[in-house]
């Protein structure tokens, strides 16, 4: 019995190497999607003296280039975690990161 659950994730595993930089690319933006508020919500007491077109630009900026910037900073962190994982916990360890951004959003009330 051990040795088929051994087996079986082995090859899971090995079948979800080659989608780590989807998997970490996933992870972030779930972060981002999680804790986007807080971000939004620091902006917004930054910009909150500016007249109103500048406050629209900061928020577009922060958009596109904020999030941006750290959705490509964030996910080869993440895939560089990812790969440095050893394959016997590979699988446990998505499943888990996984659950807990579930209960993230959960306890924000995302779902």
């Amino acid at each position: 019995m051990i040795n088929v659950l051994y087996d079986l994730n082995a090859s899971l595993a090995y079948n979800l190497r080659p989608y780590l930089q989807d998997i970490s690319l996933a992870l972030v933006a779930t972060l981002l999607v999680i804790f986007g508020d807080h971000v939004n919500g620091m902006l917004k007491r930054a910009v909150a003296n500016w007249f109103f077109l500048a406050r629209i630009g900061a928020f577009v900026l922060m958009c596109t280039f904020g999030y941006g910037f750290l959705t490509l900073w964030g996910q080869p962190m993440v895939y560089w975690l990812l790969t440095h994982i050893s394959s016997v916990y590979l699988p446990s360890f998505i499943l888990a990161c996984f659950c807990l951004l579930g209960f993230l959003a959960e306890r924000k009330r995302y779902v």
